[in-house]
């Protein structure tokens, strides 16, 4: 047993605060969101700089080649999982099953693999004050994961992990180290280099938990050579149920504590086995080449998953006839892509110094570089029609200042945003000017859009009064806007024309042949950091969540008067029953049918479902600032096909509507494209039809295929349905809570306690 010691870590803190330090230069220009050699191609980018500096890492895992690696269910690459509880966007999904297996084998010894067992190892509540995802926070909660094997081909002195990461292991409370057979390290640790000393003498001392204390254990495996995954048929699939692995040996002539000794399979082809249906591979990164690098007459060497280079730096084309190499004028790499996959923060950054000096040695002896001119200015605008949106620095601090903030409701640093439509994404704040008087619609989004943005002020929620304008492109839709202005007046929303000249100065590309009415008091929030801080609200007050758990049935007690039983199942299979005095329908897309299986039949309702498309936009032109909306039209079922964007300023447009009958045909419609083309082209003439591409698709919950508009007797306009029902003692009803029920929600709350407890 050993004491336990405490590391002050501060390499990841200082590397930001360096790279936020020169980020804030005037000389740098961040360009992020865009793919080097799809996006842009580094042709171009070698017409318009004068040099070119690689250093995009290593994006692609290794594998081992084994049976069972790519077919079987239950075995992830560490880079995957390491960047699913990290929260990198493109691993969102990957949905880990933790909670299948009490053991969990890790293949590969290095930094990595130890930092995926200190995550399987670590107690969740510790976790929960990093910047871990809370997806991720809530799988491990789950996990049944309590023995870890960290598996390696070699000995103890080969393995290619750090002390840090060893400490951190041996520190964990509540986990123990099995202790390695003695005969695999030195008899005399004196002899060794000091790094080598503290991580062997790190190794024998062990953890600091006793084993009768420990609730989970983790070991180093050594001299294990994984030859297949076993499979098993579960639940109509194939997952792993085990690992066989060959015993190796170290190879005679060799010094088994030396760190470059080899090994080979030992004598009489000695197997072992491995249970688990949890499986990692970790045995090491690699780089890969850029599209149209050939072009730049670039040699990348993909055995060592490197670009060739005179290893200051210098990316270097060798001779074909055996020759003296020749320098790529004004082409550079530095990190994993110049040496390989290995080291840490420290040895990157002594690289990176590296090269940067032979870059500016060049430049002082008036070597040749590129030779290109114009940069960033000159390639953005072509940029903008081959791809996504390109993120700026102060687009980045504002997804910072985003991810901070929902973290700070959560009791941590930040939680991040994991995908580009969180990290974009943000809902209207409506003003309240489309619902007539006397409407739920009207009364509450008014009172909601007032609360909401004081909460937004008091809780630093990020949002943007960025104003929406509603056009008018003929004497009949100015006529209809007239209308509007009136009611809005009529009812205190500030509201007001501007001129036809007023309106092109602000938003040169926006077309509006007849009026532009202004609504000053719309805008956009964070949508995201709003739940959160509302889940964190309501858990805080004694609430909870269940999750992925389904209503089955409800059982009113005495027609309510003694509460309600509420029979679910979870997505795991358990059935439970929740015992409430109240009961509160807000079931959105569910809310009408779950009514129905609780009210008489003359109560029934009939559920409609208005699927609206959106469309993302790849180009930075035109791009307004302003919300922009078409009149509105008799009839309609929607607003029309507006344009929003996000707190970046990304622009999207939509949504239209699609009657369906199924709620959960989320299917983004091609058919529709063209028309919302047409509509979007109205007001915005010098959009890039070709730029336009579908997005994703939402469903609305109404209760009748009217207006969405309230204007007058005959207009089918469809009002909130929120009531207290006769019959039922407790039971509210929320029905047909559609826009504008996000500006709406906290007024909607406040209503509905007054219905249950005044």
């Amino acid at each position: 047993m050993r004491r336990k010691r405490h590391a002050l870590t501060w390499w990841s803190q200082n590397c930001q605060d360096k790279f936020t330090e020169v980020a804030s230069s005037p000389n740098f220009n961040f360009i992020g969101n865009v793919k080097v050699g799809q996006d842009v191609s580094l042709k171009t980018l070698a017409n318009r700089y004068d040099a070119i500096l690689f250093a995009y890492g290593a994006s692609k895992d290794r594998k081992l080649g084994i049976p069972g690696e790519n077919t079987l269910q239950g075995i992830y690459a560490a880079r995957d999982f390491v960047g699913w509880y990290n929260g990198l966007p493109e691993f969102y999904s990957l949905s880990p099953t933790l909670d299948k297996s009490d053991t969990a084998v890790i293949i590969g010894q290095g930094n990595v693999a130890l930092d995926i067992a200190r995550t399987l190892l670590k107690g969740v509540d510790t976790l929960r004050h990093t910047d871990m995802s809370e997806q991720a926070l809530e799988a491990l909660s789950k996990s049944r994961v309590r023995r870890v094997h960290v598996v390696g081909r070699r000995g103890p002195m080969q393995i290619a992990c750090t002390i840090k990461e060893v400490r951190e292991l041996m520190n964990l409370p509540s986990v123990t180290f099995e202790p390695i057979d003695r005969k695999l390290l030195p008899p005399d640790l004196s002899t060794l280099p000091r790094t080598a000393k503290r991580l062997t003498k790190l190794l024998l001392e062990g953890s600091y938990t006793q084993v009768a204390e420990a609730r989970k254990s983790w070991s180093l495996d050594f001299l294990l050579s994984p030859v297949r995954f076993v499979p098993v048929q579960h639940n109509h699939s194939l997952q792993v149920k085990a690992i066989d692995f060959e015993k190796m040996q170290f190879v005679a002539a060799e010094d088994k504590f030396d760190p470059a000794a080899k090994v080979q399979a030992a004598s009489g082809e000695e197997t072992t086995s491995i249970s688990t249906s949890l499986a990692f591979r970790s045995i090491g990164y690699q780089s890969e080449p850029l599209p149209g690098m050939s072009e730049l007459g670039i040699r990348f060497d993909e055995e060592r998953g490197i670009i060739t280079n005179d290893d200051y730096g210098r990316l270097i084309s060798p001779s074909e006839d055996g020759g003296e190499a020749r320098t790529l004028p004004g082409l550079y790499c530095a990190g994993w892509v110049k040496r390989g996959p290995t080291g840490v923060i420290a040895n990157t950054m002594e690289d990176s110094f590296a090269t940067a000096e032979a870059i500016i040695a060049d430049w002082g002896n008036e070597a040749p570089f590129l030779g290109g001119g114009g940069g960033w200015d000159s390639i953005k605008t072509d940029l903008a029609f081959k791809g996504e949106k390109a993120v700026s620095w102060e687009d980045w601090l504002k997804i910072d200042a985003a991810e901070r903030s929902r973290g700070k409701l959560l009791g941590k640093e930040r939680e991040k945003l994991t995908s580009p439509q969180d990290m974009l994404g943000v809902l209207v704040i409506h003003a309240g000017i489309y619902y007539g008087p006397n409407s739920l619609k009207t009364d509450l989004c008014l009172e909601g859009k007032r609360m909401l943005y004081d909460l937004c002020e008091k809780e630093r929620i990020p949002y943007w009064n960025c104003k929406k304008w509603i056009l008018a492109q003929n004497s009949k839709q100015h006529e209809q806007l007239g209308k509007t202005h009136e009611f809005a007046k009529s009812i205190g929303v500030p509201i007001h024309f501007i001129s036809l000249d007023q309106a092109r100065q602000r938003e040169p590309e926006v077309r509006a042949n007849n009026a532009v009415l202004e609504s000053p008091t719309t805008g956009i929030i964070d949508s995201h950091t709003y739940m959160t801080y509302l889940e964190s609200d309501f858990q805080s007050k004694g609430g909870d969540l269940a999750c992925h758990t389904k209503v089955d049935a409800i059982e009113p007690l005495s027609s309510g008067a003694q509460g309600y039983n509420i029979h679910t199942t979870s997505s795991s299979g358990q059935s439970a029953t929740i015992t409430s005095e109240t009961l509160v329908n807000s079931a959105g897309l569910a809310a009408v049918p779950l009514s129905n299986s609780l009210l008489p039949p003359e109560r029934h309702m009939k559920p409609y479902y208005a699927k609206g498309s959106y469309y993302s936009y790849a180009a930075t032109h035109p791009r307004p600032k302003t919300l922009i909306y078409p009149a509105p039209t008799t009839g309609a079922a929607g607003l029309g096909t507006h344009l929003t964007m996000d707190l970046t300023g990304a622009i999207r447009f939509g949504p239209d509507v699609e009657w369906v009958d199924d709620p959960n045909d989320l299917s983004v419609n091609e058919e529709r494209l063209s028309a919302a083309l047409d509509e979007i082209e109205a007001y915005l003439p010098s959009i890039h039809r070709e730029k336009v591409m579908l997005d994703y698709a939402g469903i609305r919950p109404k209760l009748g295929k009217g207006s969405a508009v309230a204007q007058g007797s005959g207009d089918g306009f469809s009002d909130f349905y929120i009531k207290k029902e006769v019959g039922l003692e407790g039971f509210v009803n929320l029905l047909g809570i559609e826009s504008p029920g996000l500006t709406s929600s906290l007024a909607i709350a406040d209503m509905v306690d007054d219905l249950l407890y005044t």
